[in-house]
């Protein structure tokens, strides 16, 4: 059960300086941590430390959990930052020297602390709610905090419900990367911010008090223990479904080589049409009546190298597509657990009963300090002719082939080129970059495809590219002509981290 401390702003502005005086944008955990323990030593719940007050030990038992446990979440409503810079005039009882004559009750001009119109609350979040003592301490605690930065932004704190906006990244590199770095509490903040306190409290010393030509307000110091950085950034989105929900997965008993791999999956693509007989469906075959809308993607039959999860080894995969209806999937399972001889030319192969494993967890992790990219193996074929009129490359041909794989995600207006077009723009926002592609010229470049339009110019090429945000890391997909039968597969090419986002800048 997640906890959290909600603060609203009861003039619905924020107010706070940071550093040597500039606006603090939203109040922090540190902050938060801050006026809670000032409210535990001054307000009701406070007891008698000689002269003064301090915490009682069930809010500083609560304030030292806060030191161990920094907020999981934040919740950041909109805000519209006032930037004007004006300045306040205010007597401050100071002599201030003018000339021969000391003057008092002199009128000071100092920067005016800006502040945030908020549009909501704010908010901090833990995922699992503390001990019983400390919730019960904090719940008490929150409604004696006055106010979060400056007395001009009076709030109301309480605990109470939130959804997090950003999230804590405990392994992120605060040099790199998005988000928002706060100042977080740590260990012994409680201990300092009070020694600090009873320093400052201390009357000086007669001398010191002496009466001065000119006098001017000293700043209490910044007490910098006990204090880290946090980054909050805001929760990736789930990547879209995959186009394929599973992969059923054959071990296979000899090498395949990469030049024939689509001739042997025209092979398996005919076994397992036997194997169903008359009634396979269209989605494993291809063929759909005149008039009858075609998904965006049919099953996919693809050989996997070393490379292979799961299984290890040389391996068959027949992808499943997220399109396909439970009976048409039902009919292409039953055949896939018959399969075993395949015929082809070269001479046969025969493979093991299959296991299913889910399409969006096929791959493996992403090593650390790594982002997954994406290499076509063995290659990937245009889907298209080039658009005529106006630029076109091999770049543009792969986020078109990748829009097309992902065409529920994109509402491309318009026909033909002009929708080729637009598709490739509509993946390139999406994050798809391609880092290279080059063609492949290394003889009879027709055995990678099955079918071809006559007029067409077959153009195979190896490209790496990045899928952006249409993917997880995990994701198995396929791209190009011949993406059902044999080639486009995206196998994992992971870069280290400080190229890939050079790369996508």
């Amino acid at each position: 059960m997640s906890f959290a401390i909600v603060a609203e702003p009861l003039l619905g502005v924020y107010k706070g300086h940071v550093g040597d005086g500039q606006p603090d944008p939203l109040p922090s955990p540190a902050r938060l941590h801050a006026a809670l323990l000032c409210a535990a030593a001054q307000g009701v719940r406070a007891v008698a430390d000689g002269d003064g007050l301090q915490p009682c030990e069930a809010d500083r038992d609560a304030l030292r959990w806060l030191e161990v446990h920094p907020p999981d979440g934040i919740t950041v409503p909109e805000t519209l930052h006032n930037g004007g810079a004006a300045t306040a005039y205010r007597k401050e009882g100071l002599v201030v020297k003018e000339g021969r004559s000391p003057l008092s009750e002199k009128l000071i001009g100092k920067p005016a602390v800006g502040g945030v119109a908020v549009t909501g609350r704010y908010a901090w979040t833990w995922d699992q709610s503390p001990p019983e003592p400390v919730a019960a301490a904090l719940a008490e605690l929150c409604p004696e905090v006055p106010y979060l930065g400056t007395s001009e932004s009076p709030v109301r704190l309480a605990v109470a419900e939130a959804e997090p906006t950003h999230r804590l990244d405990r392994e992120a590199d605060l040099f790199t990367g998005d988000g928002l770095d706060l100042a977080v509490a740590t260990a012994g903040r409680v201990d300092a911010l009070e020694a600090a306190h009873r320093e400052v409290s201390v009357a000086p010393p007669l001398k010191q008090d002496a009466h001065r030509s000119s006098e001017k307000t000293v700043p209490p110091p910044v007490v910098a223990t006990g204090i880290a950085i946090g980054r909050y950034a805001r929760p990736e989105p789930p990547p879209p479904p995959a186009p394929w929900t599973s992969v059923l997965l054959f071990r296979v008993d000899q090498p395949i080589p990469r030049e024939w791999r689509v001739r042997y999956a025209v092979a398996v693509h005919r076994a397992l049409i036997a194997l169903i007989g008359d009634g396979a469906p269209a989605i494993l075959t291809g063929g759909y009546e005149q008039g009858v809308p075609r998904p965006s993607n049919r099953c996919a039959i693809q050989f996997l190298g070393a490379e292979a999860p799961h299984i290890g080894g040389t391996a068959l995969a027949l992808l499943l597509p997220r399109e396909a209806s439970d009976v048409d999937l039902t009919l292409i399972r039953m055949a896939a657990q018959r399969l075993r001889r395949v015929r082809v030319g070269a001479g046969p192969f025969t493979v093991e009963p299959p296991v299913e494993v889910p399409a969006d967890g096929f791959w493996p992790e992403p090593a650390a300090g790594t982002e997954r990219w994406w290499q076509t193996e063995p290659v990937a074929v245009p889907d298209s002719r080039p658009p005529r009129a106006g630029r076109w490359s091999l770049a543009d041909a792969a986020a078109l082939s990748v829009a097309l794989v992902w065409r529920h995600e994109f509402d491309a207006q318009g026909r033909g080129d002009a929708r080729y077009r637009a598709l490739a723009e509509a993946a390139s926002g999406r994050g798809v970059r391609v880092e290279s592609a080059v063609r492949v010229m290394d003889g009879d470049v027709g055995r990678y495809v099955h079918k071809v339009h006559p007029d067409t110019v077959i153009q195979p090429y190896r490209a790496v590219l990045s899928l952006g945000d249409l993917a997880g890391s995990r994701t198995i997909a396929a791209i190009g002509q011949s993406r059902h039968l044999g080639g486009g597969l995206l196998v994992p090419r992971d870069l280290p981290s400080d190229i890939a986002r050079r790369l996508t800048r």
